[in-house]
């Protein structure tokens, strides 16, 4: 979360500090909205890892200027779809490497999370390009933390976020009226929207978050609504690199957003200060539904029970992998003996068609009656050179502890494809020939 603000100053004061300070002034750009491409007003774009990864992620290429000789310079490049922020944000490399120059001012200021504010220093990046859509213009500052696509891409046109789809939808209308749906009126602030979640009957409005990982209310609303009180296990860092702050504490009471009962949860104290609402409304309640914001409002509707019968539609995202009847993602995974001491069936996979990059597979385990097991671990397959026909076999993940291969592999009579993602380099690059490690449904985490 990042929240870009310009320093009011009245006309006399400006003309003696730009008098002083030439280059202080706030770039004229720095509000403008980006420039989507006319035309349809709708566009799926393709989630990265949404059934594990901590946040909403998108692959994306950014295009800077032309070099020395004209070619342009692009980098392929993970965004935190973070509806927090306002605007995106890269690397200070990423800019370097772009040949992008960047400009700070004293008159602009971010806020992070931890409501500390921040000099601002950021560029226009020319072109931004995800799944399919070419955005021009984009307004991002430099980060230490994460490259971030930000609320001024969101907000526009309405947005969807289907984790079960595997899709961020720009351009959406409000769902018709079904007794699934909960909607919940919104209060907008430029390109942010607020929520009031109801704690103990008080309603306390919160900055809807997609880049928040829990839901954070302010410590003095938690405590004067006389809620219990418990210290966390473990400091929870906000505010970025710099860690500027920390929840360290949690509440616990009823909570209700709109009209559906969340029953009796944990509510983790944020230390305070923020400028915007009392805290955060994040994806540890966000994430139970495929949501979406709209010109009606935050629409909520239950997320699908069955991951395995989402499968096909969710690997299809992806134009980059190929089609098989019956084989979603073209690749097939059985569990094979292993000769290792441990006992840990290895995995062996083989790819009926490739395709056009490496990719990293999901797979869930099925109990004996074809159910997806009732467990915390998945695992994820990975081959850097894979052959069409030829069985590889894996070994699971022997840098993780037994204790763990072993709750894998216990009760697992076959393999079900989940999920396929890109191999990423500069993200999460391959290391090896082949790999296989335990990955875990991001629902399935516990903040303690």
């Amino acid at each position: 979360m990042a929240r870009v603000f310009s320093a009011p100053r009245s006309t006399l004061l400006s003309a003696l500090l730009l008098a002083i300070c030439a280059g202080c002034a706030p770039p004229s750009w720095i509000s403008r909205a980006p420039k989507f491409p006319s035309g349809p007003e709708t566009w799926d774009l393709p989630l990265y890892e949404p059934l594990t990864r901590v946040g909403p992620h998108l692959l994306a290429t950014v295009v800077g200027n032309p070099d020395p000789t004209g070619a342009p310079r692009t980098e392929e490049v993970l965004l935190y779809v973070d509806s927090g922020s306002s605007h995106g944000a890269l690397f200070a490399q990423t800019f370097a490497r772009l040949g992008v120059p960047t400009r700070s001012s004293h008159f602009v200021t971010i806020e992070d999370a931890a409501g500390a504010k921040h000099g601002w220093t950021g560029a226009v990046i020319p072109e931004l390009r995800v799944g399919g859509l070419t955005l021009a213009g984009v307004v991002a500052s430099v980060t230490d933390y994460s490259a971030i696509l930000g609320a001024d891409v969101l907000a526009p046109h309405g947005w969807r976020l289907d984790l079960d789809a595997g899709t961020l939808t720009l351009g959406v209308e409000p769902w018709p009226a079904d007794p699934d749906v909960v909607n919940v009126p919104l209060k907008p602030f430029h390109d942010h929207v607020l929520a009031d979640l109801r704690i103990g009957g008080e309603a306390v409005p919160l900055l809807l978050d997609t880049g928040a990982p829990i839901t954070a209310v302010d410590i003095e609303v938690l405590r004067r609504l006389g809620l219990p009180e418990r210290p966390l296990a473990s400091r929870w860092p906000l505010g970025g690199a710099g860690h500027k702050a920390s929840v360290t504490t949690s509440f616990e009471g009823p909570v209700a957003l709109g009209a559906r009962d969340l029953g009796i949860r944990r509510i983790f104290a944020h230390p305070g200060g923020l400028s915007v609402g009392r805290g955060m409304l994040g994806n540890d309640i966000l994430y139970a539904y495929t949501f979406q914001v709209t010109r009606a409002g935050l629409g909520l509707r239950p997320r699908t029970a069955d991951l395995v019968a989402s499968a096909p539609g969710r690997i299809a995202r992806w134009h980059e992998l190929p089609t098989c009847a019956g084989v979603p993602g073209c690749l097939a995974a059985d569990l094979a003996a292993s000769n290792s001491p441990d006992g840990v069936p290895s995995v062996r996979v083989r790819f009926l068609a490739l395709p056009s990059r490496p990719f990293r597979y999901l797979f869930g385990c099925l109990d004996s009656a074809g159910r997806l097991r009732d467990s915390p671990l998945w695992i994820e397959i990975a081959v850097r050179q894979p052959t069409v026909g030829t069985a590889v076999d894996v070994a699971v993940a022997p840098e993780v502890p037994l204790a763990f291969r072993r709750l894998w592999a216990s009760g697992c009579a076959r393999l079900a494809l989940l999920d396929a993602n890109p191999i990423v380099d500069g993200a999460r690059p391959l290391p090896a020939i082949a790999e296989a490690h335990l990955a875990t449904d991001f629902r399935r985490v516990s903040f303690r």
